[in-house]
């Protein structure tokens, strides 16, 4: 939109220049040929008809003390250059024909001329030069005009301009707005309307209507899925219930082994319904209404030390690095619960004797939050897969799981208008959550 403006605007300005430039051409030659017009006028006068030098003399004289003409200089020579009638005395020649001059011509009481140079009756020169001061004042006037006009054109068309450029920037900028905000999960976000009626209205309102329409749909698939969960979740907690009481009465039965195998895979459909609902409630921006301060460095160390021996007991070791003192706007479970995953995650995929480390770092705008490893990691090509949800390696050594332990994480990150990245920790995998110092409270 600057750019289309910005062409405007230059060609605008171009044709203006041009137009002034040649509105003064046209003035200017006009001037001058009215000049001109009048020497030869005048000049035809004095040499008359009969080319007798006798009679333009007394013609000369007769015009010198006429009012009309009295901005009018003259000067008579015959061929030998001897002065015969005239009051002009310029100090240097004058080419024949027209001609301007200045003061450098030196004729006294002239400034600024025309002079017109001739040839009379073959026996001499006639010479008439108009004063033209009032010519050039009236020139320059012209021109000035010119450039203040242009001026004056040129403020209100760039004034037009940046105004056009400031409304359509406002707007854009408020739909902008919205549409980070619904990025970020806020579907209830709207582009704000002026009652105008205008185009830009009219399109902020169609849009409105379709995130009016988007935001139906999604409730209506959140309300599905979960109403869909919590039916599921029911009947399973309860055959959950009847197959550990199947397993308190099955010790020595041959059928135990069995038992216990539909006991822990019930358990992992319950974590899994109940990861689901945890995972849609983030994703839905509501929990941002709980946000208060959070010492991201107590929660840290708290999460290290209650995972530690965690990790012993797997036989890995968690190694507590730099914490710095760190206050940021958040849901203080929700982050619990994102170290919580990412040291989880680690410890579960990382081999026995790996090293896990956590650590943050903080600069001035951003916190994050670094938990690596030095197991085998996961392949760049596969970073954003397991972040999916659901996503996980198809390998025959990984551990099962309910892929959507990142997927959380990266919920979480989200919600607190954050980033989840994972790298190489050279070997091993490094997740680094980010997330800004200033969080927009308010969105």
């Amino acid at each position: 939109m600057r750019a289309i403006l910005a062409i405007f605007v230059a060609l605008f300005l171009i044709a203006l220049i041009a137009v002034r430039a040649a509105n003064y051409t046209i003035a200017h030659n006009a001037l001058e040929h009215e000049v001109d017009r009048r020497l030869a006028g005048e000049a035809a006068t004095i040499a008359g008809l009969d080319g007798d030098l006798t009679a333009m003399v007394a013609r000369i004289d007769a015009a010198q003390g006429n009012h009309d003409t009295a901005d009018l200089y003259y000067l008579l020579t015959d061929n030998s250059g001897r002065r015969l009638a005239g009051t002009l005395r310029p100090h240097r020649p004058l080419p024949t024909g027209y001609s301007n001059f200045g003061e450098e011509a030196q004729v006294d009481g002239v400034a600024h001329g025309r002079a017109l140079v001739r040839s009379v009756a073959g026996a001499g020169t006639l010479v008439v030069v108009s004063d033209n001061d009032e010519v050039v004042a009236f020139d320059r006037l012209l021109a000035n005009t010119q450039l203040i006009g242009l001026g004056v054109t040129a403020l209100i068309v760039i004034g037009g301009a940046m105004g056009i450029a400031l409304a359509i920037g406002g707007r854009m900028r408020a739909m902008q707005r919205t549409v980070d905000a619904v990025i970020a999960g806020d579907l209830h976000s709207r582009v704000p309307l002026d009652g105008t009626r205008s185009e830009f209205d009219r399109q902020a309102a169609a849009f409105n209507r379709m995130l009016d329409r988007i935001d139906e749909l999604m409730v209506n698939v959140k309300h599905a899925a979960r109403d869909v969960t919590h039916e599921l979740k029911s009947p399973l907690a309860r055959l959950r219930g009847q197959i550990a009481a199947m397993a308190r009465h099955a010790e020595g039965n041959p059928l135990q082994g069995e038992i216990d195998d539909a006991l822990a895979q019930t358990d992992q459909l319950l974590d899994l319904f109940s990861s689901l609902l945890r995972l849609w409630e983030i994703e839905g921006g509501h929990r941002r209404e709980r946000f208060a301060p959070v010492d991201l460095a107590a929660l840290a160390e708290e999460v290290a030390q209650s995972l530690q021996v965690v990790a012993e007991d797997a036989g890995r070791s968690l190694i507590i690095g730099a914490i710095p003192a760190t206050t940021i706007r958040g849901d203080i479970n929700l982050l619990r619960q994102l170290l919580v995953n990412l040291v989880e995650n680690a410890i579960r995929h990382a081999p026995p004797g790996s090293r896990i480390d956590l650590a943050l770092e903080r600069s001035a705008h951003a916190v994050r939050m670094i938990v690596a490893d030095d197991g085998p990691g996961i392949p760049a090509d596969r970073h954003e897969a397991v972040i999916r949800r659901f996503g996980r390696l198809e390998a025959p050594d990984k551990p099962d799981g309910q892929g959507l332990g990142l997927t959380l994480v990266d919920a979480i990150a989200r919600l607190h208008h954050g980033t989840l990245t994972l790298g190489d920790a050279g070997p091993g995998l490094r997740a680094v959550v980010e997330l800004p110092l200033e969080h927009r409270a308010a969105s």
